[in-house]
């Protein structure tokens, strides 16, 4: 049987005509043209996670919340936003005119739209769909994106990913396979690597693999994590494990990793409450 971690043959479910995809650097695939103005990107980004539609004053006010725009800019960000999509399939606009409101229509998706369905189900492979999709920072790359963090939205889809992700591990950990838990909590770091939970599972991953080494290494890195440049651990280089890198851990943690470290701990078996 192929391990989930050597492939991510991609989601059963078809991207959309237009895919904005934020699981790291931000991309609109399938658009008719470049995007000329970076402000006319932003705005396709912030439309994919405003549905309902939005008033020419609110996603101005979201896109710069410092200044004042003039209507002739917002008039022609949104002009260039809608050459640069083009037209769907059945011919229409894929940001058509409304008057004073625009919303995108159904043409137009997104990856954590597509990464939320996934994950939602209750079929673990479906889960790995989910976390393929994952290639890095949220919203990466984007200038006018502080509205991802005002109104919830960045953490929403953090929490999304990471839960998605511990859920899998503890799937893999339940059937004895470290490699593809070790995986799946990568793809969570990847969007969240502060998460202690996330690190957790890293630690009982390489405990069920018998990664010794491996072991030592997930805390270490942790600790250079969350130390964030901490002088005396960076001192203490690669593999040292300095009193004042243990001060910028949970407890819980370290007690994790010194127990697995003496092989005080039975193999793990994906509780999610011991992650």
């Amino acid at each position: 049987m192929q391990a989930v971690s050597s492939v991510c043959h991609g989601s059963v479910e078809p991207p959309p005509e237009i895919d904005v995809a934020v699981l790291g650097p931000v991309e609109i695939r399938g658009a008719a043209r470049p995007f000329l103005r970076t402000a006319a990107k932003e705005l396709v980004v912030y439309l994919a996670f405003h549905r309902q539609g939005v008033r020419n004053d609110v996603w101005a006010s979201a896109l710069w919340t410092d200044r004042c725009v003039a209507q002739s800019t917002l008039h022609s960000t949104a002009s260039v936003a809608r050459r640069s999509l083009g037209r769907s399939r059945s011919g229409t606009d894929h940001l058509p005119r409304r008057g004073r409101l625009l919303r995108l229509e159904d043409s137009v998706g997104s990856d954590v739209e597509r990464f939320a369905r996934a994950a939602a189900t209750t079929d673990p492979a479906r889960w790995t769909d989910a976390l393929c999709l994952v290639r890095g920072r949220l919203f990466d790359g984007l200038g006018l994106c502080d509205w991802a963090v005002l109104d919830g939205t960045q953490a929403q889809v953090e929490s999304m990913v990471v839960d998605t992700a511990l859920k899998a591990a503890a799937h893999h950990l339940r059937h004895g396979s470290g490699e593809d838990a070790a995986w799946a909590v990568r793809r969570g770091l990847r969007v969240s690597p502060y998460d202690e939970r996330l690190y957790r599972a890293l630690l009982r991953a390489t405990d069920v693999m018998g990664n010794r080494v491996g072991l030592r290494i997930a805390m270490d890195e942790l600790l250079r994590v969350a130390a964030d440049g901490d002088t005396a651990y960076r001192r203490g280089g690669p593999g040292t494990l300095s009193q004042s890198g243990h001060s910028f851990v949970h407890p819980r943690t370290m007690t994790l990793f010194l127990e697995l470290a003496r092989g005080g701990l039975p193999a793990a078996r994906g509780d999610p409450s011991r992650l």
